[in-house]
């Protein structure tokens, strides 16, 4: 028994010694697994650190770029609208370059009325001028006939030179025995045989 005993010893410690060994050298491999898998959590880390980093920059550029388009849609609406009121001014500029050249034709044509019109009225006026001239010259001649008449039916009717002769009794002294009338409308005053037959109309006189 006592030569047994130190064996059993011997190989309960080398069982022992075989546990441990075993156990530590698991404990070293879950040691190194573990240490392999911190590894690359933190390689994981460091990854997702980079693709975080990279988002966040593609973020600033999306951002700069939809800033970039707003500023463009902008740009293009105020092209737009310059494009816009440029057509709009064009069209009112013919529309006003159309009404200025019928403004023109009127004009030139109320013109032209105006100087017709102002040389009818002239010519009129000359021709109502001469015929006053005309009128003036024959009720002029008129009232010599009258006078001469007047004259000649005093001296046949031995009148004195206060004697006012009526129309019809110096009648048949003028050409077909008919009394004179004014051409203008005025009225003959025969007046005394001494005096100058005159007209109303101012201006017919001898």
């Amino acid at each position: 028994m006592k030569t047994i005993l130190p064996w059993i010893l011997v190989v309960a410690f080398a069982a022992g010694a075989g546990t441990l060994y075993f156990s530590n050298r698991n404990t070293t491999d879950e040691l190194e697994k573990l240490r392999g898998q911190v590894a690359q959590l933190d390689s994981l880390n460091s990854t997702a650190e980079d693709l975080q980093k990279k988002v966040a920059a593609q973020d600033e550029q999306i951002a700069a770029m939809r800033k970039d388009n707003e500023e463009l849609l902008k740009l293009r609406n105020q092209v737009r609208q310059m494009t816009d009121e440029k057509v709009a001014l064009a069209k009112q500029l013919t529309t006003a370059q159309t009404q200025a050249a019928r403004s023109q034709a009127e004009i030139q044509q109320v013109q032209s009325r105006v100087t017709e019109n102002a040389k009818a009225l002239a010519d009129q006026q000359i021709l109502q001028l001469k015929q006053n001239q005309a009128a003036v010259g024959t009720c002029i001649n008129n009232l010599r006939l009258i006078d001469g008449a007047k004259q000649q039916w005093a001296l046949e009717h031995q009148k004195g030179p206060d004697a006012v002769p009526l129309p019809q009794e110096i009648a048949p002294y003028f050409q077909n025995g008919q009394y004179p009338q004014c051409p203008a409308g005025g009225r003959y005053s025969l007046n005394p045989v001494n005096k100058a037959p005159t007209c109303s109309i101012p201006g017919h006189s001898l």
